[in-house]
């Protein structure tokens, strides 16, 4: 029966049929093991969106163009 345990219980089968019927749990476990990552990716947008609104402030105030701000949305949805 130990030889051929994979046949007969499929492990991986059995944990994502527990955590899909408690998906509390799941989302618990995913903020656990990824608050790091998702503390960084916070952290890194606030400063990148900040620096990028600053650099299209400066490029309004000093370009009269009204597409200025238009064409700094698209370049910062791009970046």
């Amino acid at each position: 029966m130990q030889d051929n345990i994979g046949t007969l219980l499929n492990i991986k089968n059995c944990v994502i049929n527990q955590m899909m019927q408690d998906r509390a749990l799941l989302g618990q476990l995913f903020r656990k093991c990824g608050q790091v990552e998702l503390d960084f990716l916070t952290n890194s947008g606030l400063w990148f969106g900040f620096m990028l609104g600053i650099i299209q402030m400066i490029v309004a105030l000093f370009w009269e163009n009204p597409w200025a701000l238009s064409i700094g949305g698209a370049i910062v949805g791009l970046a």
